[in-house]
């Protein structure tokens, strides 16, 4: 199958660029609207009222082992300190941080087989499958909490696998100690940040140390990485308050149910979520994988048992879904699925790559691919990105029909309200407009739901007695109809 080249063969990681910008884009420009909601308040509150020990203590012993987003992430909350426009920077920080990992593990792994463009455009694709499946984009990229504990973990892991990546290349010892501490250090902060990681950081990096058993060198530093992993899975999974937690579950801790839910969801896992990830495929063995496994015969990251790599795959899926369905005995909550999703993508390309290092044979012949069939499978795949319901859609969909810019401006007037009244019970207006991207959770109406826990958080935080709103916040309607009173209000106009 061979592939052309010259200017012409540069169109198509063009337009992998344009498309991942223009995915990025509307994110981007929506952290000018983002705003804290729902447990921001409340962690404010603890880490303004209480001293930073007492607070582990207290999460480690009676809530959590997640002992990074107690210890260390949930410290950075800038409301604590009334600075709602840091707030916005942090998320925007996250997108960049999210686009620079998935580029420089791309990167590190490929620069002698790609040029920046390829890199680039392979950057732009699996960035557009996560962000256009994202099982909830306000918890996974808007809101603080739920993106410290799920979605900095992704990209923490993506750094660990760099100074992996580096450890095996370094000839000087030294650099070796420096890049497995890092990475050891990293480990640490991924394991103790949720149980979906603490599954995928064992998983993997088990994975990593069986595939150089034979390797007498570099084994030992594997080695100890691996026994922290174990360490630090041991100090989060045992805590005691854990255990506590999972009392309020009444299905919880029941084996049989959770093996047999958590193997259900894994299979529906690839219902739900493999139709884009097949139709990209074909572009990346296409456009980057044909091309890498011609290169990359004796390339070790990609040379290994195909069977024991998709056995990693499955197994870590599954160990995701039963860590959740036994602790909690439900099916994960989109937060959750933020981090089975991101593995499964991931996870994903690397096996088919894999697969193409070991059998790239069959593909390649002397019939020259037809143009259509990567036209037509581009055509598909711009369609999955811009659904009109999907997450990129609704993104441009909150930002054009102005309902960021209203949410925005209501809570600030909300905040100054607040801070001038001298309100005691102070009843809040809904919000005028709800946008899809970015809320997650708000204040409730009725002065008899005053006790309900975002309200008591948003009381303490601004100092009131209590909270509550005068009316429903207005339901979030689909993108058809939110676009089509947005044209009859411009018309109107």
């Amino acid at each position: 199958m061979p592939h052309s080249t010259g200017k012409r063969h540069k169109i198509p990681y063009i337009i992998f660029l344009g498309i991942g910008l223009l995915v990025l884009l509307p994110l981007l420009l929506l952290t000018l609207y983002n705003h804290p909601q729902a447990d921001d308040f409340g962690f404010a509150v603890r880490d303004m009222t209480y001293g930073f020990w007492e607070t582990q203590l207290h999460y480690y012993m009676n809530w959590t082992g997640r002992y990074f987003s107690t210890t260390t992430a949930f410290q950075i909350n800038p409301i604590i300190y009334g600075d709602f426009d840091r707030y916005k920077v942090y998320s925007l920080l996250l997108i960049l941080l999210l686009a620079a990992s998935t580029c420089l593990i791309l990167h590190k792994l490929l620069q002698k087989h790609f040029n920046v463009l390829k890199t680039s455009a392979l950057t732009a694709l699996l960035l557009c499958l996560y962000l256009i499946q994202l099982p909830s984009v306000s918890e996974g990229i808007f809101w603080l909490p739920g993106y410290l504990t799920y979605q900095l973990p992704n990209i923490m892991m993506l750094l660990l696998l760099v100074f992996l990546i580096n450890f095996f290349r370094a000839d000087n010892g030294n650099f070796k100690i420096l890049y497995i501490a890092i990475a050891a250090m990293l480990c640490v902060a991924v394991v103790g940040s949720n149980e979906m990681s603490i599954v995928m950081a064992f998983t993997s990096i088990l994975f990593i140390l069986y595939n150089n058993r034979d390797d007498e060198q570099n084994r030992p530093y594997l080695l100890f990485l691996f026994i922290l992993c174990v360490v630090a899975s041991l100090a989060a999974v045992l805590a005691p308050g854990n255990y506590a937690r999972m009392e309020e579950h009444p299905n919880a801790s029941k084996p049989l149910w959770a093996i047999s839910y958590a193997a259900f969801l894994t299979g529906l896992s690839f219902y739900r979520w493999l139709t884009p990830i097949l139709i990209a495929s074909v572009l990346y063995v296409i456009y980057w994988g044909l091309p890498l496994a011609d290169k990359t015969k004796a390339h070790s990251a990609f040379k290994v048992n195909l069977r024991f790599s998709l056995c990693y795959y499955i197994a870590t899926l599954f160990l995701m879904q039963f860590a959740f369905t036994w602790a909690v005995g439900e099916r994960p909550t989109p937060r959750v699925e933020n981090v089975i999703y991101f593995f499964f993508v991931f996870g994903w390309f690397y096996n088919v790559q894999v697969a193409l290092t070991r059998y790239a044979h069959l593909l390649q012949g002397e019939h020259r691919l037809s143009p259509v069939l990567p036209l037509v499978l581009l055509l598909l795949f711009i369609l999955q990105v811009f659904a009109i319901d999907g997450n990129i859609a609704t993104a441009y969909t909150d930002l054009l029909s102005g309902k960021a810019a209203v949410y925005n401006s209501a809570l600030n007037q909300r905040y100054a309200y607040l801070k001038e009244s001298k309100c005691d019970t102070c009843s809040l207006a809904p919000l005028p407009a709800i946008p899809h991207t970015l809320y997650f959770m708000d204040v409730v109406e009725g002065e008899e739901n005053s006790n309900f826990w975002v309200n008591i958080d948003y009381a303490d935080y601004w100092g009131k007695s209590a909270v509550y709103l005068t009316a429903p916040n207005p339901e979030i309607k689909d993108n058809v109809t939110t676009l089509r009173e947005a044209g009859k209000e411009l018309i109107g106009n």
